[in-house]
């Protein structure tokens, strides 16, 4: 097999899930050497578990009302808009 682009490798290794063939034998079928399509299969498998980098937007389906604090005695106090009064309270 000649050297072949990412694409091609990713037809190459979906068509190797399907077989129900060892990575050797599908190798063998196909006349690829088995070290490069390991390299490929690896290469692709880590692709696709990998997460984007980046940030997602996330919006909330009801409307924000406030934070709350939990201080160890069991008081709670909630609808904290205001991050300051959240440190003034944590500090005090």
């Amino acid at each position: 097999m000649k050297r072949a682009s990412q694409q091609e490798m990713e037809v190459v290794v979906a068509s190797f899930k399907s077989s129900g063939l060892t990575q050797r034998e599908f190798c063998k079928q196909q006349q690829i050497k088995l070290a490069t399509f390991s390299y490929w299969y690896r290469k692709i498998k880590r692709a696709s578990e990998t997460p984007a980098a980046g940030f997602t937007e996330v919006t909330a389906s009801v409307e924000s009302v406030g934070l709350e604090v939990v201080f160890p005695n069991g008081v709670i106090i909630r609808g904290i808009q205001d991050l300051s009064l959240i440190r003034q309270l944590i500090n005090w």
